[in-house]
C-alpha cells in the first residue's frame, strides 16, 4: 500500500497530469505503480497526447524517489491515496477529488466539518466574526477548516484553537514551505493540538496565484457547508462558494456593511439564496449538530465595574481610539491605559493598530 502511494504520489509530481487523468491512468493500468512505468506507447493509447508523453517521459527520468522519502520524513509529511478507506469520505465524493493527500499532523478525518473562508484584508469585524464563530464552533465539536491565508483564514484557525477543537489548514503549496511564511508558528500549533495542514501539491511546489483555485475546491470538498466571511465581489471566497454549491454543499454567509467594499461578496451571496449566518445557531440548528451537556466552560475571570464600563464602550466593527476612549469613559489615560491591557490579556477586546481598540463578541 505504501509502495502505491509513493507511485500515486510521483504521477502527480509530473507536469500536464491533472487529477482526473491520473485516476484515468491508474483505472487503466491497474495501479499507481503500472501506470508510472508504461511507456510511452502505452500513455498514447491510454489518451495522453505524445507532446505530453514526451515531457512526461522526461520527468519521469529526473524523479528522485530518495529525495521524496527524505522529505516525507523531515517533514513529518504522510500521504493517503484516493481508494484508500482512511481517505476524507466527503473529498473523495466529490467531482474531482485529488488523487493523492499529503498532511502533516492528523488525517483529516471529521464527522462535523464547516469550512471558514473569507478576505485576506479583513476588516475588525470580519476578523472577530471569524474567530468568535469559530470558536464557538470548536466547542460545539464542529472541525474548522480553512486555507491558512492571513485575514479571516488565520482567525478562523486561531478561533478553533482558542476552543479547543479540531482545525485543518489547506494550503496552496508543497508542505515544505510555511505560507504566509508568519504563519509558520499557527500551523505548528495547529498539528501539535491534534489538527493537519494539508496539500495535494508535491515538495518544492511554490504558492502560485494559480494553485489556489484548486486548493479551494479541496477545503469546500472537506465539508459539510462553507462559510463565507468578508469577500469581495471578485475573491477566492467567492470560488470556494462556488465549488461548494456545485458539490450541493450549504454556503453560508455572514451579513456585513452596505458601506463596505469587503462585505459586497457576501451580501451578493444573501441575494443568490446563500443562508444568513447571524450566529452558530443558525449552524447547529441546520445539522443538528449540538454539542453535549456541559461542554461550555465559563470564562476563567469577572470584570470590575470599571473594566465593563471600558468594555461596554467599544463597539464590535469599528475601532476606537484611546483618546476617543478617554471622552467616553471619562477615565484619565493612566488609569484607562492597564484596564485596556487587562481586557485584551481575557480576549475581550482587540489591539488594531495603534492605539485603537475593537471588541469581541460575546462568546
Amino acid at each position: 500500500m505504501e509502495k502505491e502511494r509513493l507511485y500515486t504520489a510521483a504521477l502527480a509530481s509530473l507536469p500536464g497530469l491533472g487529477s482526473r487523468r491520473i485516476c484515468a491512468l491508474i483505472g487503466r493500468f491497474g495501479s499507481a505503480a503500472a501506470a508510472w512505468d508504461a511507456s510511452a506507447a502505452d500513455w498514447q493509447d491510454a489518451g495522453i497526447p505524445e507532446t505530453v508523453g514526451t515531457a512526461l517521459t522526461e520527468a519521469r527520468s529526473r524523479y528522485d524517489w530518495d529525495e521524496q522519502l527524505r522529505l516525507l520524513s523531515r517533514y513529518h509529511t504522510k500521504l493517503v491515496a484516493l481508494w484508500e478507506d482512511d481517505y476524507p469520505q466527503l473529498l473523495r465524493e466529490t467531482y474531482n477529488p485529488p488523487p493523492i493527500l499529503y498532511y502533516q499532523g492528523a488525517l483529516p478525518q471529521f464527522p462535523k466539518a464547516a469550512a471558514i473562508v473569507g478576505a485576506r484584508k479583513a476588516t475588525p469585524y470580519g476578523r472577530n466574526a471569524a474567530q468568535t464563530l469559530a470558536e464557538q464552533m470548536a466547542r460545539s465539536g464542529i472541525a474548522v477548516v480553512s486555507g491558512g491565508a492571513r485575514g479571516i483564514d488565520t482567525k478562523a484557525h486561531l478561533g478553533a484553537l482558542t476552543g479547543k477543537g479540531m482545525t485543518c489548514a489547506v494550503v496552496a503549496n508543497g508542505l515544505d514551505t510555511a505560507y504566509p511564511p508568519e504563519n509558520k508558528a499557527l500551523f505548528a500549533d495547529i498539528i501539535e493540538k491534534g489538527g493537519s495542514v494539508v496539500s495535494e501539491y508535491a515538495f518544492g511546489v511554490r504558492p502560485l496565484a494559480m494553485n489556489f483555485p484548486a486548493r479551494n475546491r479541496i477545503i469546500a470538498g472537506l465539508c459539510r457547508c462553507v462559510v463565507v466571511i468578508e469577500a469581495a465581489l471578485r475573491s477566492g471566497s467567492l470560488i470556494t462558494a462556488d465549488f461548494a454549491l456545485e458539490e450541493g454543499r450549504d454556503v453560508f454567509a455572514v451579513p456585513g456593511s452596505i458601506y463596505s467594499e469587503m462585505s459586497k461578496g457576501t451580501n451578493a451571496l444573501l441575494r443568490k439564496g446563500a443562508i444568513a449566518l447571524t450566529g452558530i445557531e443558525d449552524i447547529l440548528s441546520e445539522y443538528g449538530w449540538y454539542a453535549e451537556e456541559g461542554e461550555q466552560s465559563p470564562p476563567p475571570f469577572s470584570l470590575t465595574l470599571l473594566e465593563e464600563a471600558v468594555l461596554e464602550a467599544l463597539p464590535c466593527d469599528q475601532p476606537v481610539s484611546q483618546d476617543e476612549l478617554v471622552v467616553k469613559t471619562k477615565l484619565p489615560p493612566s488609569q484607562l491605559s492597564p484596564l485596556l491591557l487587562k481586557l485584551q490579556l481575557y480576549g475581550l477586546i482587540e489591539e488594531t493598530g495603534g492605539t485603537s481598540y475593537v471588541k469581541k463578541p460575546v462568546q
